[in-house]
């Protein structure tokens, strides 16, 4: 049987490491449309902060997300990648025209926050993929060790 490992200094340092995991993320994100990075980058970071507190075998205090969750975020930031694709083809423009969303601003305004929620969703997606891989090899009804071992 496992168990959880005890170490002080493990408990000590995981608090402020997630937290600086998803501070990371957000700037990641943040700053995705104007240098290297961005949604993917940020949703990988953004996992590994939900995730790493499992691999310690604590409970999760901060952002904490069940296997049904995981499965959802990843929809709901492919749903509003496709959303905000599909939103300039409504008005006869190509997918992924920026310019031509419907938010009432200047066309640089709008193409600033196209890009930014095409980054939100792609965040939300790899992040909740992310989770609901590590959820799936994490479960014990298809492939669980013996209790023998």
């Amino acid at each position: 049987m496992l168990r959880p490992f005890e170490s002080l200094m493990l408990r000590v340092l995981l608090v402020p490491m997630v937290a600086v995991l998803q501070l990371f993320a957000v700037y990641v994100l943040l700053h995705g449309h104007y240098g290297p990075g961005g949604g993917f980058v940020a949703g990988i970071l953004l996992a590994a902060g939900m995730i790493l507190p499992h691999l310690a075998g604590r409970e999760p205090d901060s952002l904490t997300v069940t296997p049904r969750g995981a499965s959802v975020m990843a929809v709901a930031g492919m749903l509003l990648f496709a959303g905000i694709a599909a939103a300039s083809m409504l008005v006869g423009r190509p997918p992924l025209d920026y310019a031509a969303l419907p938010i009432g601003a200047t066309d640089a305004a709008r193409r600033s926050m196209g890009i930014l929620l095409i980054e939100v969703g792609v965040t939300l997606a790899v992040a909740g993929a992310m989770l609901a891989i590590f959820f799936a090899l994490g479960d014990e009804v298809g492939g669980g060790r013996p209790e023998g071992d």
